[in-house]
Protein backbone atom coordinates (compact mmCIF):
# COMPACT_ATOMS: atom_id res chain seq x y z
CA UNK A 1 0.00 0.00 0.00
CA UNK A 2 1.26 3.07 -0.54
CA UNK A 3 0.95 4.22 3.01
CA UNK A 4 3.38 1.23 3.76
CA UNK A 5 5.60 2.25 0.85
CA UNK A 6 6.25 5.74 1.89
CA UNK A 7 7.47 4.72 5.14
CA UNK A 8 9.39 2.23 3.87
CA UNK A 9 10.98 5.24 2.00
CA UNK A 10 10.97 6.90 5.34
CA UNK A 11 11.59 6.79 6.97
CA UNK A 12 14.25 -3.72 14.67
CA UNK A 13 15.71 -18.04 24.23
CA UNK A 14 14.68 -21.62 23.50
CA UNK A 15 16.88 -24.49 22.78
CA UNK A 16 15.34 -26.12 19.60
CA UNK A 17 15.82 -28.22 16.95
CA UNK A 18 17.27 -25.64 13.94
CA UNK A 19 16.81 -26.46 10.26
CA UNK A 20 18.61 -25.52 7.34
CA UNK A 21 18.84 -25.96 4.19
CA UNK A 22 20.96 -24.07 1.00
CA UNK A 23 17.30 -23.83 -0.78
CA UNK A 24 14.06 -26.16 -1.10
CA UNK A 25 12.27 -27.71 1.20
CA UNK A 26 14.72 -27.35 5.07
CA UNK A 27 16.03 -30.72 6.27
CA UNK A 28 17.16 -31.27 9.73
CA UNK A 29 21.01 -31.14 10.80
CA UNK A 30 22.49 -31.21 14.07
CA UNK A 31 24.58 -28.91 15.88
CA UNK A 32 27.04 -27.15 13.71
CA UNK A 33 26.52 -29.31 11.01
CA UNK A 34 24.82 -26.66 8.44
CA UNK A 35 24.26 -27.14 4.52
CA UNK A 36 25.20 -23.58 3.52
CA UNK A 37 25.97 -22.96 -0.37
CA UNK A 38 27.80 -20.49 -2.38
CA UNK A 39 25.91 -17.22 -2.93
CA UNK A 40 26.26 -13.58 -4.05
CA UNK A 41 24.97 -10.92 -1.84
CA UNK A 42 24.02 -7.14 -3.03
CA UNK A 43 27.55 -4.69 -2.36
CA UNK A 44 29.65 -7.24 -1.84
CA UNK A 45 32.65 -8.18 -4.01
CA UNK A 46 33.43 -11.92 -2.99
CA UNK A 47 31.26 -15.01 -2.66
CA UNK A 48 30.07 -15.67 0.51
CA UNK A 49 27.23 -18.85 2.28
CA UNK A 50 24.46 -18.76 2.37
CA UNK A 51 21.24 -20.85 3.69
CA UNK A 52 17.62 -21.05 4.61
CA UNK A 53 16.96 -21.96 8.37
CA UNK A 54 13.30 -22.97 9.85
CA UNK A 55 12.70 -21.37 13.26
CA UNK A 56 10.02 -21.76 14.95
CA UNK A 57 7.31 -19.30 14.16
CA UNK A 58 6.33 -18.86 17.51
CA UNK A 59 9.95 -19.60 20.12
CA UNK A 60 7.62 -19.93 23.48
CA UNK A 61 5.07 -22.64 21.80
CA UNK A 62 8.03 -24.28 19.47
CA UNK A 63 6.03 -27.80 20.35
CA UNK A 64 3.42 -26.86 18.17
CA UNK A 65 6.11 -27.69 14.88
CA UNK A 66 4.97 -24.30 12.90
CA UNK A 67 8.09 -22.93 11.30
CA UNK A 68 9.45 -19.95 9.53
CA UNK A 69 12.13 -20.12 6.65
CA UNK A 70 14.54 -17.46 7.94
CA UNK A 71 17.81 -16.49 5.53
CA UNK A 72 21.66 -16.46 6.83
CA UNK A 73 24.51 -15.73 4.58
CA UNK A 74 28.01 -16.14 6.23
CA UNK A 75 30.57 -14.02 5.06
CA UNK A 76 33.93 -16.23 6.11
CA UNK A 77 37.04 -14.57 7.09
CA UNK A 78 40.28 -13.71 5.48
CA UNK A 79 42.42 -15.78 8.17
CA UNK A 80 43.15 -19.09 7.59
CA UNK A 81 42.40 -19.85 11.24
CA UNK A 82 39.12 -17.47 12.18
CA UNK A 83 38.79 -16.76 15.59
CA UNK A 84 35.85 -18.12 17.96
CA UNK A 85 33.77 -15.40 17.88
CA UNK A 86 31.99 -13.73 14.76
CA UNK A 87 30.30 -10.47 14.05
CA UNK A 88 26.83 -10.22 13.53
CA UNK A 89 25.39 -7.37 11.97
CA UNK A 90 21.79 -6.13 12.57
CA UNK A 91 20.27 -4.12 10.27
CA UNK A 92 18.20 -0.60 10.65
CA UNK A 93 14.57 -0.03 9.96
CA UNK A 94 12.49 -1.59 11.56
CA UNK A 95 12.41 -3.36 7.85
CA UNK A 96 16.02 -3.62 6.58
CA UNK A 97 17.51 -7.04 5.96
CA UNK A 98 20.98 -8.07 7.32
CA UNK A 99 21.42 -9.26 4.08
CA UNK A 100 20.97 -5.98 1.91
CA UNK A 101 23.45 -3.79 3.97
CA UNK A 102 26.54 -4.88 2.20
CA UNK A 103 27.68 -1.58 1.61
CA UNK A 104 28.42 -1.54 5.78
CA UNK A 105 29.60 -4.50 5.99
CA UNK A 106 32.29 -4.03 3.44
CA UNK A 107 33.07 -0.87 4.92
CA UNK A 108 34.15 -2.15 8.06
CA UNK A 109 35.62 -5.40 5.93
CA UNK A 110 38.46 -4.72 8.32
CA UNK A 111 36.54 -7.08 11.24
CA UNK A 112 36.99 -9.67 8.72
CA UNK A 113 40.48 -10.30 8.73
CA UNK A 114 40.00 -12.18 11.79
CA UNK A 115 36.66 -13.14 12.17
CA UNK A 116 33.43 -14.52 10.13
CA UNK A 117 30.63 -12.39 10.02
CA UNK A 118 27.17 -13.79 10.21
CA UNK A 119 24.38 -11.70 8.46
CA UNK A 120 20.67 -12.99 9.73
CA UNK A 121 17.77 -11.56 7.89
CA UNK A 122 14.97 -9.99 10.23
CA UNK A 123 11.88 -12.48 9.60
CA UNK A 124 9.63 -10.70 7.58
CA UNK A 125 12.88 -8.78 5.65
CA UNK A 126 14.74 -9.71 2.64
CA UNK A 127 14.63 -13.51 1.33
CA UNK A 128 12.95 -14.26 4.69
CA UNK A 129 9.67 -13.97 2.96
CA UNK A 130 7.35 -14.61 6.14
CA UNK A 131 5.13 -11.66 6.57
CA UNK A 132 4.08 -9.88 3.33
CA UNK A 133 1.26 -7.77 1.41
CA UNK A 134 -0.19 -6.55 -1.52
CA UNK A 135 1.40 -2.75 -1.71
CA UNK A 136 2.25 -0.77 -4.24
CA UNK A 137 5.98 -1.68 -4.39
CA UNK A 138 4.90 -4.75 -5.93
CA UNK A 139 3.84 -2.83 -9.18
CA UNK A 140 5.83 -0.58 -11.62
CA UNK A 141 5.50 2.14 -10.30
CA UNK A 142 8.25 4.01 -8.42
CA UNK A 143 8.63 5.26 -5.37
CA UNK A 144 8.89 8.77 -6.56
CA UNK A 145 6.03 9.10 -8.29
CA UNK A 146 3.92 7.54 -5.73
CA UNK A 147 5.07 10.25 -3.13
CA UNK A 148 4.25 12.83 -6.14
CA UNK A 149 0.47 11.43 -6.43
CA UNK A 150 -0.48 9.32 -3.96
CA UNK A 151 -3.81 11.16 -2.48
CA UNK A 152 -5.20 10.43 0.73
CA UNK A 153 -8.08 8.41 -0.68
CA UNK A 154 -5.77 5.59 -2.31
CA UNK A 155 -3.42 5.67 0.35
CA UNK A 156 -6.39 4.53 2.51
CA UNK A 157 -7.69 2.35 -0.41
CA UNK A 158 -4.15 0.41 -0.44
CA UNK A 159 -4.07 0.18 3.38
CA UNK A 160 -7.13 -1.72 3.24
CA UNK A 161 -5.92 -3.57 0.03
CA UNK A 162 -2.99 -4.90 2.20
CA UNK A 163 -5.00 -5.71 5.20
CA UNK A 164 -6.77 -8.30 3.22
CA UNK A 165 -3.73 -9.78 1.76
CA UNK A 166 -1.99 -9.96 4.70
CA UNK A 167 0.12 -13.21 5.29
CA UNK A 168 2.19 -14.08 8.01
CA UNK A 169 1.37 -13.54 11.81
CA UNK A 170 2.70 -10.21 12.80
CA UNK A 171 2.11 -10.51 16.32
CA UNK A 172 5.47 -13.26 16.05
CA UNK A 173 7.52 -10.42 14.15
CA UNK A 174 8.67 -8.04 17.17
CA UNK A 175 12.14 -7.72 18.19
CA UNK A 176 12.58 -10.00 20.26
CA UNK A 177 11.15 -12.54 18.13
CA UNK A 178 14.27 -11.75 15.64
CA UNK A 179 16.39 -12.31 18.27
CA UNK A 180 15.23 -15.39 19.50
CA UNK A 181 15.92 -16.50 15.53
CA UNK A 182 19.89 -15.00 15.55
CA UNK A 183 19.85 -17.06 19.50
CA UNK A 184 18.66 -20.35 17.47
CA UNK A 185 21.66 -19.33 14.46
CA UNK A 186 24.27 -18.80 17.08
CA UNK A 187 23.41 -22.70 18.62
CA UNK A 188 23.10 -23.68 15.70
CA UNK A 189 26.32 -22.44 14.26
CA UNK A 190 28.46 -23.99 17.28
CA UNK A 191 28.98 -20.31 18.32
CA UNK A 192 29.70 -19.64 22.01
CA UNK A 193 30.39 -15.88 22.24
CA UNK A 194 29.34 -13.77 18.97
CA UNK A 195 30.54 -9.90 18.60
CA UNK A 196 27.49 -7.23 17.49
CA UNK A 197 26.84 -4.49 15.45
CA UNK A 198 24.09 -2.65 14.98
CA UNK A 199 23.20 0.60 13.52
CA UNK A 200 19.88 3.02 14.16
CA UNK A 201 17.14 0.49 14.72
CA UNK A 202 19.37 -2.46 14.98
CA UNK A 203 21.21 -0.83 17.96
CA UNK A 204 18.41 -1.83 19.68
CA UNK A 205 17.85 -5.04 18.68
CA UNK A 206 21.52 -5.41 19.99
CA UNK A 207 20.82 -3.74 23.40
CA UNK A 208 17.89 -6.23 23.67
CA UNK A 209 19.96 -9.12 22.77
CA UNK A 210 22.49 -8.04 25.31
CA UNK A 211 20.23 -8.20 28.51
CA UNK A 212 18.54 -11.47 27.15
CA UNK A 213 21.27 -13.19 26.70
CA UNK A 214 24.25 -11.52 27.82
CA UNK A 215 26.27 -14.68 28.25
CA UNK A 216 26.12 -15.30 24.39
CA UNK A 217 27.82 -11.26 23.85
CA UNK A 218 31.41 -10.81 23.87
CA UNK A 219 31.64 -7.33 22.63
CA UNK A 220 28.83 -4.75 20.94
CA UNK A 221 28.89 -1.98 19.14
CA UNK A 222 26.36 0.33 18.31
CA UNK A 223 26.02 2.86 16.04
CA UNK A 224 23.09 5.46 15.75
CA UNK A 225 21.65 4.49 19.32
CA UNK A 226 17.78 3.81 19.51
CA UNK A 227 17.01 2.59 22.41
CA UNK A 228 14.05 0.95 23.54
CA UNK A 229 12.67 4.47 25.43
CA UNK A 230 13.08 6.03 22.09
CA UNK A 231 9.05 5.83 20.27
CA UNK A 232 9.22 6.49 16.75
CA UNK A 233 7.95 8.44 15.01
CA UNK A 234 7.52 10.73 17.50
CA UNK A 235 11.59 11.18 19.37
CA UNK A 236 12.37 10.87 16.13
CA UNK A 237 10.39 13.64 14.05
CA UNK A 238 10.64 15.93 17.23
CA UNK A 239 14.98 15.97 17.06
CA UNK A 240 14.97 15.97 12.95
CA UNK A 241 12.38 19.27 13.37
CA UNK A 242 14.84 20.84 15.72
CA UNK A 243 17.51 19.67 13.17
CA UNK A 244 16.09 21.69 10.73
CA UNK A 245 15.91 24.27 12.74
CA UNK A 246 19.65 24.12 13.44
CA UNK A 247 20.06 23.77 9.40
CA UNK A 248 18.36 27.27 8.68
CA UNK A 249 19.28 28.92 11.76
CA UNK A 250 23.54 27.85 10.07
CA UNK A 251 22.03 29.59 6.78
CA UNK A 252 20.61 33.12 8.76
CA UNK A 253 24.32 33.25 10.07
CA UNK A 254 26.25 32.62 6.86
CA UNK A 255 26.78 36.09 4.86
CA UNK A 256 26.68 34.16 1.70
CA UNK A 257 23.25 31.98 2.03
CA UNK A 258 21.21 34.56 3.99
CA UNK A 259 22.08 36.80 1.62
CA UNK A 260 20.09 34.25 -1.08
CA UNK A 261 17.65 32.94 1.09
CA UNK A 262 16.47 35.07 3.88
CA UNK A 263 14.77 34.22 6.20
CA UNK A 264 14.54 30.84 4.96
CA UNK A 265 12.54 29.22 8.13
CA UNK A 266 9.49 31.47 7.66
CA UNK A 267 9.39 31.08 3.89
CA UNK A 268 9.43 27.20 4.63
CA UNK A 269 6.31 27.70 7.27
CA UNK A 270 4.51 29.58 5.08
CA UNK A 271 5.40 27.04 2.10
CA UNK A 272 4.06 23.99 4.26
CA UNK A 273 0.60 25.81 5.27
CA UNK A 274 -0.04 27.08 1.81
CA UNK A 275 0.43 23.54 0.94
CA UNK A 276 -1.74 21.98 3.65
CA UNK A 277 -4.23 24.41 2.98
CA UNK A 278 -4.90 23.74 -0.81
CA UNK A 279 -2.28 21.09 -2.37
CA UNK A 280 -0.48 22.39 -5.53
CA UNK A 281 -0.89 20.61 -9.42
CA UNK A 282 2.20 20.67 -10.74
CA UNK A 283 4.48 18.70 -13.76
CA UNK A 284 7.40 17.41 -12.60
CA UNK A 285 10.15 15.33 -14.83
CA UNK A 286 11.37 12.64 -13.71
CA UNK A 287 14.55 12.95 -12.85
CA UNK A 288 15.42 9.72 -14.17
CA UNK A 289 13.73 9.33 -17.22
CA UNK A 290 12.59 13.15 -17.81
CA UNK A 291 8.91 11.85 -18.31
CA UNK A 292 6.56 14.26 -17.11
CA UNK A 293 5.17 13.45 -13.55
CA UNK A 294 1.33 14.68 -12.95
CA UNK A 295 2.01 15.47 -9.30
CA UNK A 296 -0.08 16.80 -6.38
CA UNK A 297 2.20 18.24 -3.97
CA UNK A 298 0.91 18.82 -0.09
CA UNK A 299 2.43 19.15 3.14
CA UNK A 300 3.12 15.61 3.36
CA UNK A 301 5.46 15.69 0.06
CA UNK A 302 7.44 19.14 1.36
CA UNK A 303 8.34 16.90 4.06
CA UNK A 304 8.47 13.62 3.21
CA UNK A 305 11.48 14.81 0.66
CA UNK A 306 13.19 16.90 2.68
CA UNK A 307 13.66 15.00 5.62
CA UNK A 308 15.85 12.45 4.50
CA UNK A 309 18.44 15.03 3.62
CA UNK A 310 18.72 15.85 7.34
CA UNK A 311 20.27 12.61 8.12
CA UNK A 312 23.92 13.74 6.30
CA UNK A 313 25.23 17.16 6.58
CA UNK A 314 26.17 17.26 3.19
CA UNK A 315 22.74 17.34 1.67
CA UNK A 316 21.62 19.71 4.48
CA UNK A 317 23.61 22.17 2.36
CA UNK A 318 20.92 21.86 -0.12
CA UNK A 319 17.83 22.74 1.80
CA UNK A 320 17.51 26.29 1.99
CA UNK A 321 17.88 26.74 -1.97
CA UNK A 322 15.28 24.21 -2.07
CA UNK A 323 12.70 25.78 -0.41
CA UNK A 324 13.06 28.68 -1.57
CA UNK A 325 12.66 26.96 -5.22
CA UNK A 326 9.62 25.13 -3.91
CA UNK A 327 8.39 28.33 -2.61
CA UNK A 328 8.83 30.13 -6.26
CA UNK A 329 6.97 27.07 -7.64
CA UNK A 330 9.80 24.84 -8.79
CA UNK A 331 9.69 21.33 -7.06
CA UNK A 332 11.27 19.24 -9.25
CA UNK A 333 14.76 20.08 -7.83
CA UNK A 334 13.47 18.84 -4.60
CA UNK A 335 11.82 15.62 -6.32
CA UNK A 336 15.25 15.12 -7.75
CA UNK A 337 16.81 14.76 -4.37
CA UNK A 338 14.93 11.16 -4.16
CA UNK A 339 17.09 9.60 -6.66
CA UNK A 340 19.65 10.01 -4.50
CA UNK A 341 19.23 7.57 -2.03
CA UNK A 342 20.44 4.16 -1.89
CA UNK A 343 17.99 2.65 -0.12
CA UNK A 344 14.80 1.39 -2.57
CA UNK A 345 11.50 0.39 -1.67
CA UNK A 346 12.85 -3.43 -2.09
CA UNK A 347 14.87 -2.93 0.42
CA UNK A 348 12.64 -1.98 3.48
CA UNK A 349 9.98 -4.57 4.50
CA UNK A 350 6.80 -2.31 5.07
CA UNK A 351 4.86 -5.02 6.93
CA UNK A 352 7.61 -5.98 9.11
CA UNK A 353 8.17 -2.21 10.27
CA UNK A 354 4.63 -1.95 11.22
CA UNK A 355 4.23 -5.19 12.83
CA UNK A 356 7.53 -3.72 15.02
CA UNK A 357 6.24 -0.05 15.36
CA UNK A 358 2.89 -0.66 16.37
CA UNK A 359 3.74 -3.08 18.84
CA UNK A 360 6.96 -1.33 20.60
CA UNK A 361 6.75 2.69 19.52
CA UNK A 362 2.95 3.65 18.90
CA UNK A 363 1.33 1.06 20.91
CA UNK A 364 -1.33 2.83 23.76
CA UNK A 365 0.24 6.47 22.46
CA UNK A 366 -1.27 9.34 20.78
CA UNK A 367 0.48 11.26 18.13
CA UNK A 368 3.40 14.07 20.03
CA UNK A 369 2.18 17.54 18.77
CA UNK A 370 5.06 18.98 16.36
CA UNK A 371 3.58 20.95 13.35
CA UNK A 372 5.86 21.22 11.24
CA UNK A 373 6.07 17.35 10.54
CA UNK A 374 2.98 16.83 11.42
CA UNK A 375 1.88 14.95 7.96
CA UNK A 376 4.45 12.62 8.53
CA UNK A 377 3.01 11.52 11.92
CA UNK A 378 0.02 10.87 10.79
CA UNK A 379 0.93 8.82 8.33
CA UNK A 380 2.91 6.93 10.59
CA UNK A 381 -0.19 6.69 12.77
CA UNK A 382 -2.73 6.00 10.44
CA UNK A 383 -0.82 3.23 8.82
CA UNK A 384 -1.16 1.42 12.32
CA UNK A 385 -4.73 1.63 12.63
CA UNK A 386 -6.49 -1.40 12.44
CA UNK A 387 -3.02 -3.72 11.50
CA UNK A 388 -2.54 -6.62 13.86
CA UNK A 389 0.50 -6.76 15.79
CA UNK A 390 1.77 -7.94 19.01
CA UNK A 391 2.46 -6.29 22.53
CA UNK A 392 5.50 -6.33 24.81
CA UNK A 393 5.89 -6.68 28.06
CA UNK A 394 6.55 -3.82 30.34
CA UNK A 395 10.06 -4.50 30.96
CA UNK A 396 10.66 -4.28 26.97
CA UNK A 397 11.45 -0.41 28.00
CA UNK A 398 13.71 -0.64 30.92
CA UNK A 399 17.49 -0.07 30.31
CA UNK A 400 19.77 -2.61 29.12
CA UNK A 401 22.15 -3.10 32.36
CA UNK A 402 25.75 -4.71 31.25
CA UNK A 403 28.92 -4.96 31.63
CA UNK A 404 29.76 -6.01 28.24
CA UNK A 405 32.02 -3.71 26.26
CA UNK A 406 30.53 -1.57 24.31
CA UNK A 407 30.86 1.34 21.69
CA UNK A 408 28.46 3.64 21.15
CA UNK A 409 28.82 6.23 18.56
CA UNK A 410 26.75 9.06 17.73
CA UNK A 411 27.12 12.25 15.32
CA UNK A 412 26.32 15.65 16.94
CA UNK A 413 23.82 15.99 14.03
CA UNK A 414 22.12 13.39 13.74
CA UNK A 415 18.24 14.05 13.29
CA UNK A 416 16.85 10.59 14.59
CA UNK A 417 19.17 9.42 17.27
CA UNK A 418 21.20 12.16 18.63
CA UNK A 419 24.22 11.51 20.90
CA UNK A 420 21.69 12.19 23.72
CA UNK A 421 20.05 8.72 23.19
CA UNK A 422 23.17 7.05 23.63
CA UNK A 423 24.08 8.69 26.52
CA UNK A 424 21.24 7.45 27.99
CA UNK A 425 21.89 3.90 27.36
CA UNK A 426 25.18 4.47 28.49
CA UNK A 427 24.11 5.29 31.97
CA UNK A 428 23.40 1.31 32.39
CA UNK A 429 26.65 0.25 30.92
CA UNK A 430 29.29 -0.35 33.26
CA UNK A 431 32.12 -0.88 30.36
CA UNK A 432 31.47 1.64 27.61
CA UNK A 433 33.02 4.35 25.72
CA UNK A 434 31.27 7.07 23.68
CA UNK A 435 32.44 8.68 20.99
CA UNK A 436 30.49 11.72 19.24
CA UNK A 437 31.94 12.62 15.41
CA UNK A 438 31.06 15.87 15.10
CA UNK A 439 29.97 17.24 11.61
CA UNK A 440 28.77 13.75 10.91
CA UNK A 441 24.73 13.09 10.73
CA UNK A 442 23.19 9.35 11.04
CA UNK A 443 25.84 6.55 11.14
CA UNK A 444 29.30 7.81 11.66
CA UNK A 445 31.39 3.76 11.06
CA UNK A 446 32.34 4.49 7.83
CA UNK A 447 34.55 7.66 9.22
CA UNK A 448 37.91 6.10 8.53
CA UNK A 449 39.07 6.92 12.13
CA UNK A 450 36.09 5.24 13.41
CA UNK A 451 36.47 2.20 11.36
CA UNK A 452 40.29 1.72 12.84
CA UNK A 453 38.60 1.99 16.49
CA UNK A 454 35.55 -0.66 15.50
CA UNK A 455 38.16 -2.83 14.45
CA UNK A 456 40.66 -2.29 17.51
CA UNK A 457 37.79 -2.76 19.84
CA UNK A 458 36.46 -5.48 18.52
CA UNK A 459 40.43 -7.26 18.37
CA UNK A 460 40.73 -6.25 21.99
CA UNK A 461 37.87 -7.19 23.32
CA UNK A 462 37.48 -4.37 26.02
CA UNK A 463 36.83 -0.86 25.79
CA UNK A 464 39.92 1.39 25.63
CA UNK A 465 41.53 3.26 28.31
CA UNK A 466 43.06 5.66 25.78
CA UNK A 467 41.56 7.97 23.18
CA UNK A 468 43.11 6.44 19.93
CA UNK A 469 45.61 8.61 18.13
CA UNK A 470 43.03 9.20 14.91
CA UNK A 471 40.04 11.00 17.41
CA UNK A 472 41.63 13.89 17.15
CA UNK A 473 40.60 13.63 13.10
CA UNK A 474 37.09 13.28 14.30
CA UNK A 475 35.33 16.90 13.84
CA UNK A 476 34.74 17.17 10.04
CA UNK A 477 33.60 21.00 8.92
CA UNK A 478 30.38 21.76 8.28
CA UNK A 479 29.61 22.19 4.29
CA UNK A 480 29.19 25.20 2.86
CA UNK A 481 25.59 25.87 2.07
CA UNK A 482 24.92 26.50 -1.73
CA UNK A 483 24.21 30.64 -2.50
CA UNK A 484 22.82 29.39 -6.29
CA UNK A 485 22.72 26.21 -7.34
CA UNK A 486 26.07 25.90 -8.66
CA UNK A 487 27.75 27.93 -6.37
CA UNK A 488 28.70 26.88 -2.73
CA UNK A 489 29.55 30.11 -0.25
CA UNK A 490 30.17 30.08 3.67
Amino acid sequence: MRSITLLAQQLATLTLTVLLVACGEPKSVTHSTIALADCRLKDVDSVVRCAMVAVPEDHANAQNGKTLNIHVAVLPSLARRAEPDPVYFFAGGPGQAASDIGRIVSVLGELRKHRDIVLVDQRGTGKSKTLTCATDADTTIDSLVQTLTATDAEMERDRLRCLATLKGNPALHRTDDYIDDVEAVRKALGQKKLNVWGGSYGSRVALRYMKRFPDSIRTAVLDGVAPTTLHLPDDALQTSEAELRSVLAACGASVGCNKSYPNTLATFDTLLAKLKAAPVRAQIPHPGTGVPIDATVTDRTLVSLLWPLLYQPEATRMVPALIALAAAGNFAPLAATATATSISNEDVAGALRLAVLCAEDMLGRTPVANPRFDAITQLFYSACKDFPHGKVAPEFFEPTVSDIPTLLLSGNHDPVTPPSQANLAAKTLSQHKHIVVAGMGHIVSPHPCVRRIISKFTDAGTVPATADACEAELTWPQPLFYASPLEAKP
